[in-house]
């Protein structure tokens, strides 16, 4: 093993990537973080976090290797379905439908609940003057 392979995650062999979805996917299946650092926090001065993490290149089973696993995640729904019953085909679904949940959810408009006396309300946060007067005017 060399020395700068040891100082980012571990050896050659290991695998990292910057994918929470598919870290959480390859842990599913019982890949599992090398020892040494097993995470990476990366803070920059402008934008957001990076992780890296690092992860062995065989389960613990010894029945999936990291790489093989990488390339069905490229592969994405094709793969899955021409592997229904792979457990790595249920930790891939899970994690491509949160993010498409998530995706979902954030191009909904909040809603503001209010609740005065015994009335409550929910408002719409780009609500109109109008609406905002049609769902708030009848308030007690």
């Amino acid at each position: 093993m060399s020395k700068v392979a040891e100082f980012f995650g571990g050896s050659e062999d290991d695998f990292d990537t910057r994918d929470s979805h598919l870290a959480a996917a390859l842990m599913a299946v019982g890949i599992r973080p090398v020892g040494a650092e097993p995470v990476r926090v990366v803070t920059r001065m402008t934008g957001p976090e990076q992780y890296q993490f690092y992860f062995n290149p065989v389960s613990e089973c010894g029945k999936y290797r990291t790489r093989d696993l990488l390339k069905a995640w490229i592969e994405g729904v094709d793969w899955i379905e021409k592997n229904e019953e792979h457990p790595f085909a249920f930790a891939m679904a899970c994690a491509l439908n949160y993010a498409g949940l998530m995706r979902f959810v954030k191009r909904r408009n909040p809603i503001a609940y209010i609740k005065r006396g015994d009335s409550v309300a929910l408002l719409p946060l780009n609500a109109t003057a109008r609406q905002e007067e049609e769902i708030l005017g009848s308030f007690k």
